[in-house]
Formats: structure tokens, sequence, C-alpha cells
């Protein structure tokens, strides 16, 4: 039981879609708090996009300055120091007691330090694992930080941060429901081209070629590759749209780009969620972090490799019962489990400790 709540929370993050601060912002609003969004990639110049950018990226093409120089560092107009100063600016102006960031977001250390000093600041490193290295210095200005991935929460302890601590996604389910809609696909996915998701869904199009794909950059990587290219529907898809997909179809896929036979898998994306509570079956590459929201075998099908996971795909769609049931068991445990909502009263629980000096 949460005694005390902050009464302005204001969400940072790098775009619309996901609509993770949105879903944030609906479970804070459920306890009646007031919230405002930050959208950082949003927050940019005329400058930026049509002088600092291109200039930036033909003068690194053409090999004229070594691939990470910025030639406009600290420009008043550059993405990162205008959105930094906004950022400040929107801070002093909304002045909450708490700041939630997510993602990779890079603002300036000197405005993250200001911040730390005006306020409670909240970090979710919502990314994988491997780019880690690109915020690990930003966590000292972090009154305390939260991971997606169990594999990052282990680096931040190695390294001896503190305040840290393990936060998996929520799910909608106000958005994300069952409709009743005609099961016409065999299987789909959704999500951006990675090399690694080009081998799974070449390989799952062998088991059945009745599927669709949202995503960007598919047809960049496929266009001499008719059984993928035609199945290719669009660089993405959101809202009810995704979830009219979902109740589409008879499987949903999840190829997560974090998981790594050889390593393991870790960092469940809100896919685990999202699509049993559309009372739809799921299945999903080997994660050991997914493990904790739904049980394979149960409540969603897990697959160590491509191999297993054809062969897991056939099996489900030869046999009906089989898929109502994961679906069925996914749905229930996604209802009763981790809506934004308990993520909000777990974020307030983690502040009124903070304050209190518990944590």
């Amino acid at each position: 039981m949460v005694n005390d709540l902050p009464q302005r929370v204001l969400l940072v993050s790098y775009g619309p879609k996901p609509p993770l601060a949105e879903a944030m912002a609906a479970g804070f609003g459920s306890l009646g708090i007031k919230t405002k969004i930050f959208h950082s990639w949003l927050c940019n110049t005329l400058y930026d996009r049509f002088i600092i950018h291109p200039v930036n990226h033909y003068a690194r093409v053409l090999r004229l300055v070594p691939k990470n120089t910025n030639l406009f560092e600290g420009h008043p107009k550059s993405h990162k120091e205008w959105r930094s100063q906004e950022l400040l600016r929107l801070a002093l102006d909304f002045k909450p007691e708490l700041i939630v960031i997510t993602g990779i977001q890079r603002f300036k250390a000197a405005v993250l330090e200001k911040l730390h000093r005006l306020t409670t600041v909240f970090y979710w490193f919502s990314e994988s694992e491997d780019r880690f290295p690109e915020i690990k210095n930003e966590l000292q200005f972090y009154h305390y930080s939260y991971f997606f991935s169990s594999a990052a929460l282990a680096q931040a302890q190695e390294l001896g941060f503190k305040n840290l601590g393990f936060l998996q996604p929520g799910v909608d389910t106000n958005r994300f429901r069952p409709l009743l809609q005609k099961q016409i696909y065999d299987w789909c996915f959704v999500g951006q081209w990675h090399e690694r998701r080009q081998q799974y869904v070449e390989g799952l199009a062998e088991v059945s070629k009745n599927f669709v794909i949202y995503g960007s950059r598919w047809r960049k990587h496929n266009w001499h590759n008719p059984r993928i290219l035609f199945r290719i529907k669009g660089t993405g898809i959101w809202g009810d749209e995704v979830v009219k997909l979902y109740n589409q179809t008879r499987v949903v896929v999840n190829i997560s780009v974090w998981s790594d036979e050889s390593k393991g898998g870790a960092g469940a994306n809100t896919r685990l969620l999202e699509v049993p509570a559309c009372q739809v079956c799921l299945l999903s590459d080997f994660n050991r972090d997914a493990e904790l929201l739904m049980t394979p075998g149960k409540e969603f099908v897990s697959a160590q490799n491509l191999p297993e996971m054809q062969q897991k795909l056939a099996e489900l769609l030869a046999n009906a019962e089989q898929r109502r049931q994961i679906a069925q068991n996914g749905y229930n445990r996604a209802i009763a489990g981790r809506t934004y909502n308990d993520l909000a009263v777990q974020l307030c629980t983690d502040w009124e400790a903070q304050r209190t000096g518990d944590r």
C-alpha cells in the first residue's frame, strides 16, 4: 500500500511508437497523478534536420571525419543540445516530483545533473544488454535505475552501481483484448528487420506460406526475395490495427533481437504479454526473462532454436485445440498479471521509499 504519491510525474520517451509513455501515463492517471509526456525524438529543430544531420552524414560517408565525429558538437540547435534544454525547461515549468526516463536518450550530462538536484529521477533501460555501454555513464545521475533485461542489470551491478532493479513490461488490457475476428493468417510477425529475424522468417515460411510481416527495413532486404517480399504488408502497425492483426492470426510469432542461443537469451519484450492478452497463441524464441512473465508450454510456446520453432509451429497449426488452450491460459495470466496500473504502483512505492530513505 502506497501512503504517499507524487502529484506530478514527467514521462520521457524517445517517441510515441511504441506507446510506452502513454501506457504509463494511463497507469499513473488511475492513481490520480497528473502526468506530462516528453518525446525527445520529436523535439528537434529544422536547422538540425536540414543542415547539421546531412553535413555530419556526408562528412562521415566521404570519410572526411572519423565515424563518431560530430562537427556541430554543442551547437544550440543540434538535436542533443535542443532536446536537453527543452527537457530542463519543461521540468522547471511542470515541477514534477518524479521524472521517469525510458530507453536510450543521450541527454547532456550537465542537464541530467541539474534534474537530479531538482527532483527524483528514475530511469528504465528498456533495451538489450548489448547496448548497456551506451548508458552506463548516465546511471550516476539517476536516483533509481530499472532494467528490462536481467543481463543488463547484472552488468550494472558488476560495475558497483546501487539502487538498481529488474522491471519487466506491463500490458494495457484496455487496448490489447480479444476481438470477434475470423483467423485468416497461419502466423504473423511484427517488428523491424534484423538478420536473425530474417533467418527465422525464412525458416517459418517453409512451414506455412500463409503469413504476413509488418516492420521497417523488410522490403529493403527482401526486394529480390518474392517469397518474403509479397508477405510484407507495411513498415509498421500500431494501436487498434495491431490488435486486429493479432486476433486474425492463429499463431503470433515473437523473434527477439535480444535472444542468442549461445547466451541463453534475456530481456522480454512487450509482445510476451500483449499477444496473450488478445487471447491468441504466442510462439516465441527462448528467453529466460520471458519465463518470469508467462509459463512456457502452458501460457505460450517457447523454442530454443529455429528447427524447434519450425516443428512447434507445424504442431500448433495442426492442432486447433492446443492453440485454443495455450491462448486461453495465456489470456488468463495476462489479464490477472502486470498491467501498467500495477507498474505505476511499483514506481510510486519506490519513489516513496526513496523519499523516506528506505532505499
